[in-house]
């Protein structure tokens, strides 16, 4: 579940959608060509994907465009810069493997982000939805990403 909860936060990580099994290394693959897409697409240096994969804050403009870039790239933001809930159930379900505790504290955290205020630049939205995302994992008690 923790691994979901980055994804769909901060976009760091991500799998397609299969009926296999989740692959750990097939889904790092995925995110990392991803993410060097939309580092390219935003115009982020190196350090905003490392700042991605550390869990900081991105630093500036690109890095958090690049960010949202991700977010769309995998469904989970739409072309109005809002959280897709269905989409982001539909991965929380491919990370757990359908773990129905881990999808109960899942559903949780995204029902309270899924529709706060944002403001309608998109990478600032992605910004403010990561915070929301960490608070929440923060206060079900999951303090450590594992992917």
């Amino acid at each position: 579940m923790a691994k979901f909860i980055l994804i769909a936060a901060l976009c760091i990580l991500s799998a397609a959608l299969t009926k296999a099994a989740f692959n750990k290394e097939e889904a790092i693959k995925t995110f990392m060509t991803r993410a060097e897409e939309c580092r390219g697409e935003a115009g982020a240096a190196d350090s905003d994907i490392q700042d991605l994969i550390t869990k900081s804050p991105a630093a500036g403009k690109e890095g958090k465009c690049m960010r949202s870039c991700i977010m769309k790239k995998y469904g989970v933001m739409d072309s109005n810069g809002k959280f897709v809930k269905s989409v982001a159930m539909e991965h929380t379900k491919t990370y757990t493997d359908g773990d129905a505790d881990k999808l109960k504290i899942a559903n949780e955290i995204i029902d309270a982000c899924a529709d706060i205020a944002v403001p309608d630049d998109h990478c600032e939205a992605t910004e403010l939805y990561g915070k929301c995302f960490m608070e929440q994992t923060k206060a079900h008690g999951i303090d450590k990403f594992e992917f």
